[in-house]
């Protein structure tokens, strides 16, 4: 899968990539939502490797420049449906990056056979569920505590809620 849009390529990752994936997973080590504590620069030779060869993962280039500033996850689930998930290096939020790159991702699976598309977030991370509803999503549910990326201090998990947000082929995104 390859998308244009005006500011950016959708496409897979390439093991050159890795510089710049590592600069915005590094970002992520101390987040509170779906943080990645253990990465180091030694782990992105892993990573880079597993989304080069991944059909779940794509990286989001800027074309000005050819730089890598995140990824958009298009997973595959039953009945013809996949999960979207985005991550987007600290230095370019604000931009609308992110909501181009999500609803060129989404146009681009209709198109293709994929009849619903869904995404999850936590009721606390606003940023990602106002992007959701600004590219056209609807909230469909609040799952109460049903995921969990951190422990408390006796190693236990510390479970939160997140948000259904889904668009159907139908609904004409």
């Amino acid at each position: 899968m390859t998308i244009e849009t005006e500011r950016l390529i959708i496409r897979k990752f390439k093991l050159t990539d890795k510089n710049d994936l590592c600069e915005y997973m590094i970002q992520r080590v101390d987040k509170k939502f779906e943080n990645y504590p253990d990465f180091t620069m030694e782990k992105a030779e892993k990573e880079i490797e597993f989304r080069s060869q991944s059909d779940e993962f794509f990286a989001i280039e800027l074309k000005s420049t050819g730089k890598v500033i995140g990824n958009i996850y298009l997973g595959k689930r039953d009945f013809e449906a996949k999960e979207l998930g985005y991550v987007l290096n600290e230095n370019y939020h604000q931009t609308g990056y992110g909501s181009e790159a999500a609803l060129a991702a989404i146009k681009y699976e209709f198109a293709n056979g994929t009849r619903r598309i869904y995404a999850e977030a936590s009721p606390e991370n606003e940023a990602s569920w106002r992007l959701m509803e600004k590219i056209g999503l609807q909230r469909e549910a609040r799952l109460r505590k049903n995921v969990s990326f951190h422990n408390d201090e006796y190693g236990n998990p510390i479970y939160w809620d997140t948000y259904i947000y889904a668009a159907l082929k139908t609904d004409g995104i």
